[in-house]
């Protein structure tokens, strides 16, 4: 189907409405003033939300307390987190033992670049593994995982690139953000920890968990039970969230309140980052859902041509 055809678009059908969290529904600690507003909306329409994050740093059940406190109420299996993909595929690699390293080893053991998330999702998905964050931890690790450290220093990328060079260890990224969105501007992302490890190892992770790789919204498509094209992403990431919805065949709809202003959409040109819409912030959700022609990013596109 050619998903810049948006006159295919029918509101009805759609069944599953999936959030980016940073730059769409908060701002780091801040909530959008329309996010809670327009989660109950959905919501009331029958339709099912999910929030996907490439967030590692934080377990899905901590991210939801954190959130319910503050008054948004939201479920632990509403939060889909790069994080939680990561565990699930290693409880799979490892009950399988679907990798050579891992044929070797009754338990094998992981070493993590990222935050107390990977573990605690490790825990929950009950992986038959141990593992460590401590830098001085010198056990052979088979597999290593990389997310977003906070606290991120010069020892853990070593300790990292030890098990990587000579453990030939399983290369386990939870994503590639390169930043991501704080109150006070950008902050380097997961990505930039990524990159830095396959700069110094020359290799490229064997798996990459979170957006803009398609099985994120595959795992909630199957989750739910219903096809890609009964579903929307929100989202505010060209490189991550709208990608992931074009590979994923799912439709999408780009926010401006995040990462992406109306300059950089106006000036991108590869197709595959082309959202099916375009809204200014998360608050005009619903009248997407009620009008989606006003907000089809060609006609949008097309304004911002005759502008110029």
């Amino acid at each position: 189907m050619d998903r810049t055809d948006t006159s295919r678009f029918d509101p009805d059908r759609i069944r599953v409405v999936v959030f980016d969290a940073d730059g769409v529904l908060v701002h780091g600690a801040t909530f959008h003033p329309a996010a809670l507003n327009t989660w109950h909306w959905v919501k009331s329409t029958g339709r099912t939300t999910y929030l996907l994050t490439n967030n590692s740093t934080t377990s899905r059940a901590r991210y939801a307390r954190r959130w319910q406190r503050r008054g948004f109420p939201i479920k632990r299996s509403e939060i889909v987190s790069s994080g939680y993909l990561a565990a699930l595929l290693l409880r799979r690699v490892v009950d399988e033992r679907a990798w050579p390293v891992l044929q070797s080893v009754d338990v094998p053991h992981f070493y993590i670049v990222g935050g107390t998330g990977i573990p605690a999702e490790l825990r929950a998905t009950r992986v038959a593994a141990t593992w460590s964050r401590d830098p001085r931890d010198t056990r052979p690790a088979q597999v290593v995982i990389v997310g977003l450290d906070k606290n991120i220093t010069y020892r853990k990328l070593a300790r990292a690139l030890r098990s990587l060079l000579y453990d030939d260890a399983v290369f386990v990224a939870t994503n590639r953000d390169a930043t991501y969105p704080t109150e006070t501007g950008l902050w380097p992302g997961a990505g930039s920890i990524v990159a830095s490890l396959v700069t110094a190892s020359g290799r490229e992770p064997d798996f990459v968990m979170g957006k803009p790789e398609p099985q994120a919204l595959w795992f909630i498509r199957d989750l739910v039970g219903c096809r890609s094209d009964e579903m929307l992403i929100v989202g505010d990431r060209l490189e991550t969230d709208i990608l992931c919805a074009r590979r994923a065949g799912v439709w999408s709809a780009l926010v401006l309140s995040g990462v992406t202003s109306a300059e950089r959409l106006a000036a991108t040109h590869d197709p595959l980052l082309w959202p099916d819409f375009v809204l200014d912030d998360v608050g005009q959700l619903a009248d997407l859902f009620r009008h989606p022609a006003r907000f089809a990013y060609r006609h949008a596109h097309e304004r911002a041509a005759v502008k110029k």
